[in-house]
């Protein structure tokens, strides 16, 4: 007789959260989000951060499409089973659409920290330029978060086509809205290293890899600390499915880097960013290479590892770690490395930087700031377990 993976009945209910340790890592979830606040306070009265008029974007800003492709990893997880009809990874749905929709949040408000000023946020809709990239993502990051809040509310109240016509929905948004992030860089023409026609699609893969790596490490601890039984073998096929995705990313990486690599043009930046190890750009594209690529799909594939939930939660929060030193390449090599902007002549400036690579480290006060927002996501999490029935009463597969 063929093994039957499918569920057996789903039962969600609340978290007791009682004891002293619910209470800890409430308490440490909400001083390291206090934290992040402080220091943004401190940023915007001293200038604490590294950035300049040269580098405007820095790792806050890095954390603006991280936050975005985390979330839309974690809304397609929990669509797998109203949009493919993968029945088994229902137990998983409520956790990984909460996380979609506080992830979104957290992408929202990076982009406030950026701004400022909540009246100049309010601009680009009051002011609506339908020919601007940030008009239209304005409109794509509010409405995704209406639709991820309505998926979840229809997932409470179990109706059943809703739901799965809200699951649909949701991943065409989140691909829209992941790949309008995408946009947002690679129709920058005049950045030698931002300009490419692969980065709203490897924006897709990326958020998948990421926002379902770290999701596999959530719900081990989820289950394990909640004490409620949790199937391996769930994880495995997440797992498998993650380092599937994670080869394509490698693969895309690859093929980006030769491209740029043999355009005469593009030659000199290319070599800057992928064979300078005097620049931190350098570290944190290998490092992402190495760390957040290679280990990680060994450590899956590799049957001693790839069965043991402990190891697939390390794959998975190394490869959601480096995908941060990912946006930190994506962003931030196109603005230290100088645009041509006369081709064919030398440039000199007496006032300015142009035409000089500068440098761009983040301060202390920029991680905090970073730190806080995901401190903020997981902090919500915590409070909503308590609150609210999204997690399973077990995640088990019927033999």
């Amino acid at each position: 007789m063929a093994e039957s993976l499918e569920p057996k009945k789903i039962e969600f209910s609340k978290i007791n959260g009682s004891s002293l340790g619910y209470f800890a890592l409430v308490g440490i979830f909400a001083f390291l989000t206090a934290l992040g606040i402080v220091a943004y306070a401190l940023d915007r009265m001293y200038h604490l951060s590294g950035l300049s008029n040269t580098v405007p974007w820095g790792v806050v800003n890095a954390g603006i499409p991280y936050f975005i492709g985390l979330s839309a990893g974690s809304l397609i997880v929990s669509a797998l089973a109203g949009v493919f009809k993968i029945k088994r990874f229902k137990v998983f749905s409520r956790i990984a659409a909460f996380f979609a929709a506080a992830y979104i949040v957290a992408a929202i408000s990076s982009i406030v920290f950026d701004i400022g000023k909540l009246d100049h946020f309010a601009n680009a809709v009051v002011y609506f330029n339908s020919s601007s990239i940030f008009s239209w993502n304005t409109l794509f990051y509010s409405s995704y978060f209406v639709i991820c809040a309505l998926y979840l509310l229809v997932q409470f109240e179990e109706m059943e086509r809703l739901t799965r016509f809200f699951a649909c929905l949701a991943v065409f948004w989140a691909v829209l809205v992941h790949s309008g992030t995408g946009a947002i860089y690679s129709f920058i023409y005049s950045r030698e290293l931002y300009h490419s026609a692969l980065t709203p699609p490897m924006f897709i893969v990326c958020a998948t890899t990421s926002g379902l790596g770290l999701l596999i490490a959530k719900l081990y601890f989820t289950f394990k600390f909640t004490r409620r039984d949790l199937e391996v073998r769930l994880l495995r096929e997440l797992g498998l499915i993650f380092a599937g995705l994670t080869a394509v990313l490698g693969y895309m990486l690859a093929v980006e880097g030769l491209e740029k690599g043999y355009i005469p043009a593009v030659a000199p930046a290319t070599q800057f960013v992928y064979f300078n190890p005097y620049h931190g750009i350098f570290w944190s594209f290998w490092l992402l290479v190495i760390f957040g690529i290679i280990i990680p799909f060994l450590i899956v594939v590799y049957p001693r590892t790839g069965f043991d939930p402990r190891f697939l939660s390390l794959a998975g929060v190394l490869h959601a770690a480096m995908v941060m030193a990912e946006r930190f390449f994506l962003i931030v090599p196109g603005q230290v490395y100088p645009s041509e902007y006369l081709p064919g002549y030398e440039g000199e400036s007496l006032h300015t930087l142009e035409g000089y690579i500068v440098s761009y480290t983040p301060t202390i006060f920029e991680w905090l700031q970073l730190v806080g927002l995901l401190s903020g996501v997981f902090l919500a999490f915590v409070v909503a377990a308590k609150l609210l029935p999204i997690i399973p009463k077990k995640a088990v597969v019927e033999e």
